[in-house]
């Protein structure tokens, strides 16, 4: 009979300590929406050259994995890199799918860049956001990659033997 009361206790408090839990928000149409705004802000300040306003959309610690180039970490370098960046002609995102699952999301898409006096450019970009604790979407980490082969040796254009 001990035994028994003392296993009723003891999934009695589990169950408890489960149901305290705090549950993670579920990734809602309202949370799509939200990226899906990032993006054409993300365009309108690219193309306006705000790298101000285009890099207070990451995280603090964000990490870029530009094409070509080596990682960029963290927003200041971030800012730095974008207001290097050479004019754009033109720029363009397209097939944007995006995924997400409490407080994480992911996006693909591709696009096309000209930039000034440059040939121009066609790749694809991952994005990961992250809820930032006030409730809003944050990039915290994206890569870039070209479809144009690059003139050196890489992994999707290994040297020919």
């Amino acid at each position: 009979m001990r035994l028994r009361f003392l296993l009723l206790v003891a999934v009695t408090a589990s169950l408890a300590a489960n149901g305290c839990r705090p549950q993670s928000a579920g990734f809602t149409a309202q949370d799509e929406a939200a990226i899906r705004g990032m993006f054409d802000a993300r365009i309108a300040d690219i193309r306006a050259g705000n790298w101000v306003k285009w890099s207070n959309q990451h995280a603090e610690g964000v990490v870029l994995q530009p094409p070509n180039s080596p990682t960029i970490k963290g927003r200041a370098a971030l800012l730095a890199w974008g207001q290097g960046f050479p004019p754009i002609d033109s720029l363009a995102l397209s097939d944007i799918q995006i995924w997400g699952e409490g407080n994480l999301a992911y996006a693909t898409s591709a696009y096309k860049l000209k930039l000034k006096d440059l040939p121009a450019d066609a790749g694809k970009e991952l994005l990961v956001f992250r809820r930032a604790p006030a409730g809003e979407w944050q990039v915290v980490a994206f890569s870039l990659s070209s479809d144009i082969p690059s003139a050196s040796p890489t992994l999707a254009n290994p040297p020919s033997k």
